[in-house]
């Protein structure tokens, strides 16, 4: 009788099947990787569509209104009345009728969705933040206050000064060279937001990228409050979103909401040096020194921000300064 010799088979040794499982969970790890740096590269170009699409709508409703859109209430849950809408202010000390922002109430400032026609998902960042939004009150008064988001009467071969009231003078025909008209330089000058990196105290300061008084302020700064969502208002009006950076983390803290009405700081500060509280507003309608700080470092900034200059923005609506010549 022929005995059949069996065939001995032979297992993976626990180091084969080691190796294997490393080899497995590189892979899986390159695979994520290279997932999440798509989706983090997606949600980075959508959040730069978003915010030229809000400035789009902005200059739209400049083009309309020859006004700026006040802030919307961050703090209202969606669904709720006024959800969305800019907040007008009627001051104690102006008539009734007069709509205005308060420069008090922008610490909960998001982008006036609806009042710009835009959906609540044009206002939201791919994170689940609201975007923030910051306006020079005097930039969006309405009603009998001059519209200053309007340099059509203003020419650029002029010499003159703005009127009293910040507006270019109607021209007197010729403008060259005649004071008789407004220049544009005139027209911009101590207009807008000073835009500043926060860094450097007194001397960041002077060197900030929108400077009021030298005619480069900001008509309007847009913020999305990148993935930490530090200083963010969620749908649920809840800041900052749950689960993220705590609002005082380090360089967060000038990023919330309420710093970006934080005045500038004495030449005496030391860099970076503390921020100063806002003070009590004796006219609050026209408070315009509000700096919004730009974090530069490395540690936690993680914004997108839009900050263009009210001449980029008039241009943008057609309203910049014109030649007068008869």
């Amino acid at each position: 009788m022929i005995q059949q010799q069996r065939k001995k088979t032979r297992g993976f040794s626990l180091v084969e099947i080691a190796i294997v499982l490393l080899i497995i969970g590189l892979a899986f790890g390159m695979i994520v990787g290279v997932t999440g740096s798509l989706r983090e590269g997606q949600q980075r170009s959508t959040v730069r569509t978003q915010l030229e699409t809000i400035d789009t709508a902005l200059a739209n409703f400049v083009a309309l209104y020859k006004r700026l859109p006040c802030p919307a209430d961050g703090t209202i849950d969606s669904g709720t009345a006024g959800v969305g809408l800019e907040t007008l202010w009627l001051g104690p000390t102006v008539p009734s009728s007069i709509g205005n922002c308060n420069p008090n109430n922008q610490a909960n400032g998001v982008v006036p969705w609806v009042t710009l026609g835009l959906s609540e998902a044009d206002a939201t960042d791919p994170w689940g933040g609201r975007i923030s939004y910051r306006v020079d009150p005097a930039l969006a008064t309405g009603s009998t206050f001059p519209r200053l988001m309007d340099m059509s009467n203003c020419d650029p071969a002029s010499i003159g000064l703005a009127s009293a009231i910040g507006e270019c003078k109607i021209p007197a025909a010729p403008c060259t060279s005649s004071p008789n008209c407004t220049s544009p330089a005139e027209f911009l000058k101590n207009k807008g937001l000073d835009v500043w990196d926060g860094v450097n105290g007194a001397v960041g300061w002077a060197l900030r990228q929108n400077n009021r008084s030298a005619g480069t302020g900001a008509a309007y700064v847009l913020i999305s409050h990148g993935p930490s969502g530090g200083g963010a208002y969620n749908k649920s009006g809840v800041s900052p979103q749950p689960g993220n950076i705590a609002s005082g983390t380090a360089d967060e803290t000038f990023n919330l909401n309420g710093g970006a009405l934080l005045p500038p700081p004495p030449a005496s500060v030391a860099a970076p040096g503390p921020l100063l509280s806002l003070p009590p507003p004796s006219i609050p309608y026209t408070y315009r020194d509000a700096p919004m700080n730009d974090r530069a470092t490395t540690a936690h900034f993680d914004d997108y921000l839009s900050h263009p200059t009210i001449m980029t923005v008039l241009m943008k609506a057609n309203l910049g300064p014109r030649a007068h010549t008869n």
